[in-house]
């Protein structure tokens, strides 16, 4: 057997992995997507085959039911207002941390990366938002997911730095710039695959969250994907509702995703080779 013969063969061996990888992790969402449109009968019994009738109403009446609207604008505003507020700090952190050389920008940028290990202390935080008022409140919430994202968001967006050139700097100077516009006219726009990347994994994190929400906030302020867990416990039986209440919990996260996802691999990969 020659070796382009053998090298062609564990190609198409490798592929059929990944493949059958792929069909696992896809026939878990094809149930929910069927069942979702099918009588409560026919969804509880919970299989693969396409539904006989659509019922569409099932998603109408998740939203009559459950608290998926204001689960949705609870989720968004949240999301978006944290995705900003951690998106500006860690940017301009990381602009720093990645510019400087001193012992204090090596140590901070250790601290700031300590994050990403450190497991989250759920008791302190919650005397300490006690303490300030700030449990079940918008900006309490706001205030721990932004504290939660700045260590992979300093992380990614120093790696993505580092690749910039240090002579754009030195010529913006040359031209009278001063550092804030510097920053956010010429090194911030060059930013773009990182952002997106740190805004797709920050929506995604505080819309997924569980724990946070759980520990400091009542279910008003719960966002969509939690709204399930309350759904479930009226509406057990009913998996029809269940399974429409999931992909609506999902497609928000989608389409972050899929608008975001062609930028996401430069700005994960652009800080492993050294500029």
């Amino acid at each position: 057997m020659s070796h382009t013969v053998k090298t062609r063969l564990i190609k198409l061996l490798l592929e059929a992995v990944m493949l059958i990888v792929a069909l696992c992790y896809l026939a878990p969402v094809w149930i929910i997507v069927v069942n979702s449109l099918k009588d409560t009968l026919s969804a509880n019994r919970i299989g693969y085959s396409w539904p006989k009738l659509f019922h569409f109403d099932n998603y109408a009446q998740v939203f009559e039911k459950s608290n998926a609207l204001q689960g949705l604008i609870n989720g968004v505003v949240i999301g978006v207002t944290v995705v900003l507020i951690a998106g500006f700090l860690s940017s301009m952190a990381a602009y720093y941390l990645s510019r400087k050389s001193s012992g204090f920008s090596k140590f901070t940028t250790l601290y700031f990366v300590s994050g990403l290990i450190i497991p989250t202390a759920i008791i302190p935080t919650y005397f300490a938002m006690l303490v300030l008022k700030l449990n079940n409140t918008y900006l309490g919430l706001v205030a721990i997911f932004v504290a939660y994202t700045l260590p992979l968001s300093i992380f990614l967006y120093s790696g993505f730095m580092r690749t910039i050139p240090r002579e754009i700097d030195e010529a913006a100077i040359i031209d009278g710039s001063r550092p804030m516009q510097m920053f956010f006219r010429i090194i911030f726009p060059l930013l773009a695959p990182v952002t997106v990347t740190v805004i797709v994994f920050n929506f995604i994190g505080v819309w997924n969250d569980v724990t946070t929400y759980l520990y400091f906030a009542g279910g008003d302020k719960w966002p969509l994907p939690m709204t399930v867990f309350q759904f479930y416990g009226k509406y057990s039986q009913r998996w029809d509702l269940l399974f429409a209440d999931i992909l609506v919990a999902i497609v928000p996260c989608l389409i972050f995703f899929v608008f975001g996802q062609k930028y996401m691999v430069s700005g994960l990969t652009a800080g492993s080779v050294k500029a």
